[in-house]
């Protein structure tokens, strides 16, 4: 969900996105239930049909004015016939627009398609269109049997998601970009959402490359920031820290969420961190950031809202996408994030939503 540049109540997001899913069900309502129950089942082939598009280039291509199909696929080195007809299907899919002339160009919903779009989620796309996750959902069947854990990542690859992301670092640099993606989208209501101290020390902890970081630290001129992550990511940290103007008030500081952490600050943020885990692995986490943190210190943990028996139509779907790819993760509830921090031996603090993030807070007494 696309935030605006300010906190939308939790409320008003879930709001938004149920009258969507209940417009969505009343045009079904039109058609005979297997009719459109045959047009779900489609998802699969819209979003390998949405991460062609990119990969090959025609997204891009199409980006700034019609373009003449038969001269694309040329342009790009793409089969003419295939060309014609995976535009065909994407016009019938509401992402392209194809005239008359035969020209064709992005529609609404294909802009942030293209990379150049101010929010794309193109790498997020190809990340979903992957084959890799496509062959991880397949083992859903296995899990509804077995239990959440082993993921379905790892009953078809026999490792988890960030081992083979290390052993297939274009993957990895997919989803890495995909984050970023994503995260740049978010980051003017998260950098509102919570009173992030106007002086003193901001710890990102895994944050990656400091995206939120800076965006916090851009609003706050007197903090100063501590970035911590693995060697590796910290080197692509970098550049961007620099290019955003806070380079020279963030510490990178090396640190692995279940090895060594040490950095004191005024406040932790693990942002999309606790949902990729099992409860045993995030009261480890959390330990493990309670070790080194002073008292009256803050961490803010940032995930999706997702309350028991109370179904989504976002975030029951980032749910189930943790039960997939990730051991034991899920979305919870701002009560079940608290409990886990209780277990941590942190006091449960004050919960604050940017639509249908939850930031909640839990305080090293």
């Amino acid at each position: 969900m696309a935030l605006p540049p300010f906190p939308v109540p939790h409320g008003l997001a879930r709001a938004g996105l149920t009258l969507r899913s209940r417009m969505i069900g009343l045009a079904d309502r039109i058609l005979p239930a297997e009719a459109a129950l045959w047009d779900f089942t489609a998802g699969l082939q819209r979003t390998k049909l949405a991460g062609a598009l990119v990969n090959s280039g025609l997204a891009d291509a199409m980006a700034d004015r019609p373009r003449d199909a038969r001269t694309l696929a040329g342009e790009l080195g793409l089969s003419e016939d295939v060309t014609l007809r995976v535009l065909g299907a994407a016009a019938a899919s509401r992402l392209v627009r194809l005239d008359r002339n035969g020209k064709a160009s992005l529609a609404r919903l294909g802009t942030p398609l293209a990379r150049k779009h101010p929010r794309s989620i193109a790498a997020w796309v190809g990340y979903q269109a992957a084959p890799a996750n496509a062959t991880a959902h397949a083992e859903l069947e296995r899990q509804l049997r077995g239990g959440a854990e082993p993921s379905g990542h790892r009953l078809a690859f026999g490792d988890s998601v960030w081992e083979y992301f290390a052993e297939h670092p274009e993957e990895g640099a997919r989803f890495g970009e995909a984050m970023r993606e994503l995260t740049a989208i978010d980051l003017p209501a998260l950098s509102r959402a919570y009173p992030w101290p106007q002086e003193g020390v901001i710890c990102d902890v895994a944050g990656g490359i400091g995206s939120l970081l800076a965006a916090i630290l851009a609003r706050r001129s007197q903090a100063r920031g501590i970035l911590l992550d693995a060697p590796e990511v910290l080197a692509d940290a970098e550049g961007f820290l620099q290019a955003s103007g806070v380079g020279e008030r963030v510490e990178r500081r090396a640190g692995d969420l279940f090895g060594a952490l040490d950095a004191s600050a005024d406040v932790y943020v693990l942002k999309w961190i606790l949902h990729d885990w099992s409860d045993e692995a995030c009261r480890d986490i959390l330990r493990r950031v309670r070790a080194t943190m002073p008292a009256g210190s803050v961490v803010v943990a940032i995930d999706q809202h997702l309350e028991p028996g109370r179904p989504s139509p976002f975030s029951s779907l980032a749910d189930l996408l943790m039960l997939v790819e990730c051991e034991g993760g899920r979305e919870r509830s701002p009560g079940q994030v608290h409990a886990l921090m209780a277990d941590a031996g942190l006091r449960p603090g004050r919960v604050r939503h940017a639509g249908l993030h939850m930031v909640v807070e839990g305080i090293a007494a």
